[in-house]
């Protein structure tokens, strides 16, 4: 008898293990692949190694930019090397969590596990089939990428993100159907790693959760990029013998031949076999119904990460297996998600916090508004990335700041000043006497705070 079993070793399993662990508490962790899930294996960190990649690989082409000649002729991808690199990073990654597990002192299982009832599970290994009892539970099995209906994966023209993180060359034609943060990330990779990449989007923009004009920006460096976007469009049929696409757009009825289709439509909640009627907790195709203290209909029983559907970002799996392990081991913990900032690899990069324009002017009349431009910033001009800007919302009343959206260089590494700014309920006005370093990107963050209120110096 345990007294927490959880059921998933990605982000919000093996936190969730390492804090109850570090409670004092007996755990066992459930993992049926790979420790660290999808965000160290498939997903977050493989693919910002293949971005790293495309990033060195324009930066070596136009290092003219710089003064620095270099035989562009020469440059070359070499694939292999490039999925070396990408493995070697998953591997030590990954090597630091099983160090952790064992660090703390929590057993880690390698199998599948399913509920026999609300307190037992079964678990299926390579050695065979073993019953695992347990006080509580949480469940953290994440969640797997959602096909077409009428086209299902088959790892070899239709993929999935995790299949095109293993192409062995860049695809001279690339169909991307989605264009949320998956396909607009694999788009920058592969568009700049030379392949003809095609995008297919249903929304009117990309990125349909951000603000509509920092979408019309990236769509702008897409396309400078050479990516074809069909927006307000959908693909209707894909025909896997003669690879082509059947694309309908505003304009009409289009035909595509690729010679690979991306399919980043979403993902859902990866709750297949482990039969949670049995334990009597309830969950919809959506996800695990939880309260605010992540506890499911069996108040023994809690869920974190993606399995519960709701905003699927590594951080946040951080923060709500945390939460899940501190209420399961008696603490009175609650989720506290006001502030997760939201990142897109993309080049540029774009990143957000809080509240998008269109939500705060709902919320806010009079809305104060204050956007600075890299292209007055002199550290993005001597980084040759002097395009994107900062905005930033701040409501009328009390000049708190409630949003803040970027897009620009190193936007991604930005962003985490701004989620500072929003968790601690910060005002504009605070940050008047504020001093930020010279010259750094982070004085454009400081001067929209400041050109909210008027007073923006260099802008």
């Amino acid at each position: 008898m345990y007294d927490i079993a959880i059921i998933g070793g990605g982000p919000a399993g093996y936190v969730a293990a390492i804090t109850a662990a570090r409670a004092g508490k007996q755990v066992v962790l459930i993992e049926q692949k790979e420790l660290g899930g999808t965000c160290l294996n498939e997903g977050c960190m493989p693919t910002k190694a293949l971005l790293e990649c495309a990033d060195t690989y324009q930066h070596v082409l136009h290092a003219g930019r710089f003064g620095i000649e270099s035989p562009v002729d020469q440059t070359r991808v070499q694939w292999e090397k490039v999925h070396a690199y990408k493995q070697g990073i998953v591997q030590k990654l990954t090597g630091g969590v099983q160090y952790l597990m064992k660090r703390n002192q929590v057993q880690v299982m390698r199998g599948r596990a399913t509920f026999q009832n609300e307190r037992s599970l079964r678990v299926e290994t390579a050695d065979g089939t073993s019953s695992v009892e347990a006080e509580k539970f949480i469940v953290a099995t994440g969640a797997e990428p959602i096909a077409l209906p009428f086209a299902p994966f088959d790892g070899e023209w239709i993929l999935n993100s995790s299949h095109c993180l293993s192409l062995e060359k860049a695809p001279p034609v690339l169909l991307i159907v989605g264009g949320g943060v998956i396909g607009c990330e694999f788009a920058s990779v592969y568009s700049r790693m030379g392949s003809q990449v095609v995008m297919v989007e249903l929304a009117e923009q990309l990125l349909p959760g951000e603000d509509a004009d920092i979408a019309a920006f990236l769509e702008r460096s897409l396309k400078q990029e050479g990516v074809q976007l069909h927006l307000g469009s959908s693909v209707e049929a894909l025909d896997r013998t003669g690879r082509l696409a059947r694309i309908r757009t505003p304009e009409g009825v289009k035909e595509l031949k690729a010679d690979a289709v991306l399919v980043a439509i979403g993902r859902k909640p990866r709750l297949d076999g482990l039969s949670l009627d049995r334990a009597g907790v309830k969950a919809t195709a959506r996800g695990i119904e939880v309260n605010e203290r992540l506890q499911t209909s069996q108040p023994h029983i809690y869920a974190a990460g993606d399995a519960r559907g709701t905003i699927q970002l590594a951080q946040v799996a951080f923060h709500e297996g945390e939460t899940a392990a501190r209420n399961a081991c008696g603490e009175e913990a609650m989720l506290n998600l006001r502030a997760v900032p939201r990142c897109i690899y993309t080049s540029p990069e774009v990143a957000s916090v809080g509240l998008t324009e269109r939500q705060a002017r709902e919320q806010y009349a009079g809305l104060l508004v204050g956007e600075f431009s890299f292209s007055a910033n002199g550290k993005a001009m001597i980084l040759q990335e002097a395009a994107g800007k900062v905005k930033v919302l701040v409501e009328p009343a009390y000049h708190e700041i409630v949003g803040v959206t970027l897009v620009g260089p190193l936007a991604t590494e930005l962003i985490g000043q701004a989620a500072l700014l929003l968790h601690a309920e910060m005002t504009a006005d605070a940050m008047e006497n504020f001093i930020a370093p010279h010259p750094t990107l982070s004085e454009a963050l400081n001067e929209a705070v400041r050109g909210a209120l008027g007073h923006a110096i260099h802008g």
